[in-house]
């Protein structure tokens, strides 16, 4: 676990779907994750998939999402 005094703060909006499927994969773990941890968890995953490359995002409006 980083030194609590070296981590940085941001917030993060997202839609109702995105929040309710991540509160209910961290509550699925066991034992269950908090939000932050989750989200920290997530975050340094793509920065480990990514390092050094460019990732590629779409341009174009998103697709219509598929209900979960």
């Amino acid at each position: 676990m980083p030194d609590p005094t070296m981590l940085k703060r941001f917030t993060v909006s997202l839609d109702a779907q995105d929040y309710e499927a991540l509160c209910a994969l961290a509550q699925a773990q066991r034992p269950p994750l908090s939000l932050q941890y989750a989200v920290r968890l997530a975050i340094r995953r793509l920065l480990d998939e990514y390092e050094g490359r460019a990732i590629t995002l779409a341009v174009a409006a998103p697709a219509k999402r598929r209900k979960r």
